[in-house]
This record gives structure tokens, C-alpha cells and sequence, in this order.
């Protein structure tokens, strides 16, 4: 567009230099003003971007939330490679990537003295590495990152410590690694996502999350309606402790959890309390519970569970009318003693038009604590009882789940 305004003003002044008949004089104001319309929306239209670094020309920044909290406010803050001790707060739209220089390409944001930078709801205090802190207006957007928590100092100080802290902000978390949230006495979290009373979206794709010592992705909110939209996908989660949940996806949350891979001494694999929402092409590996679906409404479909030691996929909601557990396969649950399951339906009054074509291989029973007639169209191969009904051949029902972990709320400063 630049190349249009010296002909617009060219031509009126031309107008304005011929004869001044009223009528060429109001055309030559109307270019004037058009000319002076077009440059303002150029100048608003200019993106600002920002250099962490030397290793590219432009407004450089030696950290990056001095790059961040820069004025005016950065569109982009571009971080040449390098580590970086900083715990940083995003407060407004911001797209925040690392880049490629020579032969380096890994930005690490590494743990430093952390402080307090938010709470969770029943004031237990929450340092996270990375606080997107109640955005509005736009995206915050995480490209190419590493969030690595090694030395963060918070064992035994009942501090939750996060790697990505989402609250109340829309955007997407791209090629980021979150690991070493954990240590002695540690509750660790790689990404936490709180949704709230604004309607916002976040996406969380081709990521890595590995050794935390509580949960690898955790979606909640803070409002009773669904104003979280999440998408997960083609993401690994993996975890070295046991008692941990790769995924979890609270009730207020739509999640879409797709294409993931989670491996590990996890609790359980993916845990849907959500009420709307789907779990679709994840392969889960050498878990406790594969998928545990504590909520009738999302579907579980063409999901890959191996190798789990208790129950590949646990229908906690009881009778299911609206959710669909298909097409899933599941091989090797061995955990040594009787009971080892497939799928567990606690009894509940589910029919199998909504639970079928479940493949099932290696374990004691395909179905568990079925509802008696039930007979699902599934394959089974290996297997010692294709159904335990509940009233006869029932199988013994997992413990009940721990407690679950309040969730991060308003910041201090509120």
C-alpha cells in the first residue's frame, strides 16, 4: 500500500493547483484526507519485534522480560539461543519464540530464586516459570522453548511449581519442553492450563513434558460454565515417578486430546473429569490406568493402551448415555495378580451400542464389573474371560483416586 500514497497526494495537489472551482477543491480535501487515512493505518498496522541477544540486528534486550515489558509493547520477542535465569510474566499479547543462530538453536529458560507469582485456591502459594497472567485481547504464543526447572529451590516449601502457567489467556504453546519440575517434597507441574469467566482457547501441540513430580498437563477452571476450550495434540508426556497423571482435564474444560503419547510410571495415562470433549488416537504406554473416563459425555475412541498394570480404560462415570469407548486396542495388562482388565464398566447400566469394537489381548478379563448382558462386538485375543459381569466373575474394582490438587487462581496482586 505504501507505494499509493505519493500518487493520492500527488494528485491532490495537482487539484488543489488548478483552478479553484469549488467542486475540484472538496475532491482535492477528500484525497488529502484519504492519503492521511492511509498512513495512520500503516503506522497502526506496523508490527514490533524485539531481539533477546546479539545473534540478530534489531532492538536488542539482554532478557526477556525486559523485551517484554519494553514500550512500546513487543507483537513478537524473538530469543537467540542461549539460557536464560529468568521467571517471567506475560501480561499482554505477545508471541514469544525461540530462533535458530549457527549452529545452536535450544533457548533455555532455567529456574533462578523463584518467588511466589500467584496462589492456588485454597492459598497454597504457586511459582511458575512461565505466568500468562489474565491476557486479554489477543494471543500469547510459545514457539521453540525449553522450561527446565533443575535447582528451583521449592522442596518443602509446599509451593506448587509450574513450568507454563496459562490463567484466563488465550493462545498456543508450540515445540515447547517443560522438564525437571520436581525434586525432594516438590509438587510439580510441566503445564498448567486455568480456564475462568472470559471464554478463552489454548492450544497445546508437538510439545515435550517429562520428569514432574505431580502432573505433566493440567486443565482446570475457575468458573462453573465451560468457557475452556482446549486442543492437545501430538504432544509426549512422559514421567519417571509413580503416583503422577500425564493428563488432566477438569470439569468446566472441552478438551480435544488427540494424537499424544504418554509413557512412564504414571498413575493414569489421561484423566477425563470433564463432561464434553474427546480422547482419539493416543498411545499410552506402562501405566497404572491407561485412560480413566470419570465423566459421562467426552468419547474414547482409537486409542492405543500397551502394557498398563492394572486397567487399560476405567468407565469411572458408571452408566454412560452420551459417551462412545470404540475402537480401542489394548494389550498387556499384567500386574501380577488377578483382576487385570481392559476395560472396567463399574457396574454401570452401559449398553454396548455405546461400548464395542475394543480389541483386547494379554490380560485376565476384557470387560470388567459389566452390567449382566451385556456383550460388546470386541475381539479378543489372550484373554481369560472375555466379560466379568457383577453378578457373577466381578472383578475387583480399582482403589479410589487421591484427592486432587486445588488449582491455581487469582495472582497475589489482584
Amino acid at each position: 500500500m505504501k507505494k499509493y500514497i505519493p500518487r493520492i497526494a500527488m494528485l491532490a495537489v495537482r487539484l488543489a493547483s488548478a483552478a479553484p472551482s469549488p467542486a475540484k477543491l472538496s475532491l482535492a480535501v477528500l484525497f488529502s484526507a484519504m492519503a492521511l487515512a492511509i498512513g495512520a493505518e500503516q503506522v497502526s498496522a506496523a508490527t514490533v519485534t524485539y531481539i533477546v541477544g546479539t545473534c540478530r540486528t534489531g532492538t536488542q534486550f539482554s532478557t526477556i522480560q525486559k523485551a517484554l515489558d519494553a514500550s512500546p509493547a513487543p507483537d513478537t520477542v524473538e530469543v537467540c539461543p542461549g539460557s536464560y535465569a529468568e521467571q517471567i510474566t506475560i501480561s499482554h499479547p505477545v508471541t514469544l519464540e525461540g530462533i535458530e543462530q549457527g549452529n545452536g538453536a535450544q533457548v533455555r529458560i532455567v529456574a533462578t530464586a523463584m518467588t511466589i507469582n500467584t496462589t492456588a485456591t485454597d492459598g497454597n502459594p504457586a511459582a511458575a516459570q512461565i505466568f500468562v497472567n489474565n491476557v486479554t485481547g489477543g494471543d500469547v504464543n510459545l514457539t521453540n522453548l525449553q522450561v527446565n526447572g533443575s535447582g528451583n529451590g521449592e522442596g518443602g516449601t509446599g509451593v506448587f511449581f509450574i513450568g507454563v502457567l496459562y490463567l484466563e489467556s488465550s493462545g498456543t504453546i508450540n515445540q515447547v519442553t517443560t522438564s525437571n519440575q520436581d525434586g525432594t517434597d516438590v509438587t510439580g507441574f510441566g503445564m498448567w492450563i486455568v480456564g475462568g469467566n472470559s471464554k478463552t482457547s489454548v492450544t497445546v501441540e508437538n510439545c515435550s513434558v517429562h520428569d514432574f513430580s505431580q502432573g505433566g498437563i493440567f486443565a482446570t477452571t475457575t468458573a462453573s460454565a465451560t468457557n475452556l476450550t482446549l486442543a492437545l495434540k501430538n504432544n509426549v508426556v512422559s514421567a519417571v515417578s509413580e503416583g503422577v497423571d500425564a493428563f488432566f482435564l477438569d470439569e468446566g474444560t472441552d478438551p480435544t486430546v488427540t494424537a499424544n503419547t504418554v509413557s512412564g510410571g504414571t498413575s493414569t495415562g489421561i484423566v477425563m473429569v470433564a463432561t464434553e470433549g474427546s480422547i482419539m488416537g493416543n498411545t499410552i504406554l506402562g501405566s497404572s490406568l491407561g485412560i480413566e473416563l470419570a465423566s459421562d459425555g467426552p468419547s474414547v475412541t482409537s486409542n492405543n493402551i500397551y502394557d498398563t498394570t492394572q486397567v487399560g480404560i476405567d468407565v469411572g462415570a458408571g452408566t454412560l448415555k452420551v459417551s462412545k469407548v470404540e475402537h480401542n486396542i489394548i494389550k498387556s495388562v499384567n500386574a501380577g495378580s488377578e483382576g487385570e482388565t481392559g476395560i472396567n464398566l463399574h457396574c454401570g447400566n452401559t449398553s454396548s451400542t455405546l461400548v464395542n469394537s475394543n480389541t483386547f489381548m494379554d490380560m485376565d478379563y476384557g470387560y470388567g464389573d459389566a452390567p449382566a448382558g451385556f456383550a460388546g462386538t470386541d475381539t479378543y485375543l489372550s484373554v481369560l474371560f472375555k466379560v466379568g459381569t457383577c453378578t457373577g466373575g466381578s472383578v475387583p474394582s480399582k482403589a479410589s483416586a487421591a484427592a486432587r490438587l486445588s488449582l491455581p487462581g487469582q495472582s497475589l496482586e489482584q
